[in-house]
């Protein structure tokens, strides 16, 4: 207990700048659900000084409190102190995580998904055949297992990993960037087609693009389970790996992997980054300069993810508008509710923070609903079945790629051959 207070006491610093306004309730998906106090930053906050400050003896129990957080940044982004409360809530449950030991399911996820990316590669198949024949399809790639997960529906397990098929260097015809794609794990085993397209889409760009060997995991699961040690050393290995390779930029479809490795991965890392970090959609605009026009005349709307750059938020809409004359901005711009692990932890809680974001997706009948974000894209298409909507859930690139190929399928079934 006594090692317990003196690390959250090295919180201090960043909690003391809290001033308990309230200004997070409005802004938490859980404290709109809920109305509980505990649920939202300030509560969590409170609850951390009164074990530091000695009027909370048994600390362990509020693990769960800090657990109970989607980790979307909400309060954080809209702070008027500036209080850095994913890195309070992160570092705080790493502290408590060494007084209430890790449930066996989380040490597997670690073990398996952190330290063996070749064995996850390696039963890749299995789990591939486990999802075809152990639950019933509901839409394209989409499927419901007839037991456990909740009875969720999920995207389909990829026969063969992302980066089994693409690790290597892709070489341009007539090459102007050279770029790192890191996939991240749900491209690399739920969203392949995205993986696939990127690379495509980059080449017929001209840009070569180096794909990993193994994707090695941002290590966001490890920091949300509590485990910061092994969330610091997935970050250095990307980075050893980024800088081993000649390339001016590293290119993401996940901002949640952007966020683990970049941006508070900033904050644990001991490898430096020396090279650009994009998203893939802000490199087709920003670096390419490409506008694609009118791809689709059916509705379609935007969730832009928690974890997305915002300060391009607008360069995202633009991207949407342009590609989509009929497009239908959803009034819900609330967090999807997905937050990785937390989904796992607290499905029920989670499906209902997406309820009211994808019952204006069907009463609206959108069509197409991009999001650049995997998971996003995994909660959005469970949401939408369970709600009766016929919305497809892409990432724009997809719709890209088909538009630059209209002119040329015949190369693209080449190389799909």
């Amino acid at each position: 207990m006594e090692d317990l207070v003196k690390e959250l006491k090295e919180l201090e610093e960043l909690v003391i700048k809290c001033m308990k306004c309230g200004t997070c309730q409005a802004h938490c998906p859980l404290y709109k659900k809920d109305f509980f106090e505990q649920s939202v930053a300030r509560g969590k906050i409170s609850m951390i000084e009164s074990v530091y400050e000695g009027n909370l003896k048994d600390a362990s129990r509020i693990l769960k409190y800090i657990d109970y957080c989607l980790m979307c940044g909400r309060c954080k982004n809209n702070c008027p102190s500036g209080v850095k409360t994913d890195e309070i809530f992160l570092r705080a449950k790493s502290a408590l995580r060494k007084v209430e030991k890790l449930p066996s399911w989380g040490k597997f996820v670690l073990k398996i998904v952190m330290e063996k990316p070749e064995l996850l590669s390696r039963i890749s198949p299995l789990m591939h055949i486990g999802l075809k024949f152990g639950s019933k399809q509901v839409k394209d790639d989409v499927f419901k297992p007839l037991f456990g997960l909740y009875s969720r529906n999920v995207a389909s397990f990829a026969k063969k990993s992302f980066c089994d098929d693409y690790a290597g260097f892709h070489q341009a015809e007539n090459e102007k960037f050279c770029v790192i794609f890191y996939p991240g794990c749900a491209v690399n085993y739920m969203y392949k087609h995205w993986g696939e397209t990127i690379v495509k889409l980059l080449k017929k760009l001209n840009v070569s693009v180096y794909v990993p060997d193994v994707n090695k995991c941002c290590g966001i699961p490890a920091a949300t389970l509590g485990d910061m040690e092994l969330y610091a050393k997935m970050v250095d290995e990307n980075r050893r790996l980024f800088k081993s390779l000649d390339a001016g930029y590293v290119i993401t479809c996940c901002p949640t992997c952007s966020y683990g490795l970049f941006d508070m991965g900033e904050t644990v890392a001991h490898e430096t980054f020396d090279k650009k970090e994009m998203d893939i959609l802000v490199f087709l605009k920003e670096v390419i300069g490409l506008s694609p026009k009118q791809l689709t005349l059916e509705k379609t709307s935007l969730h832009i993810p928690c974890h997305y750059n915002h300060s391009k938020d607008a360069l995202l809409k633009n991207f949407i508008t342009d590609i989509s004359e009929n497009y239908y901005e959803l009034k819900d711009q609330s967090c999807c509710g997905f937050g990785g692990t937390f989904n796992l932890k607290n499905y029920d809680s989670s499906k209902n923070i997406v309820k009211n974001k994808t019952a204006e997706v069907r009463e609206e009948k959108v069509k197409k609903l991009f999001t650049p974000c995997p998971g996003c894209a995994m909660q959005l298409t469970d949401g939408i079945i369970r709600e009766g909507g016929e919305a497809d859930v892409l990432h724009p690139v997809e719709l890209i790629y088909r538009g630059l190929i209209d002119s040329d399928v015949s190369e693209d079934k080449t190389e799909e051959n």
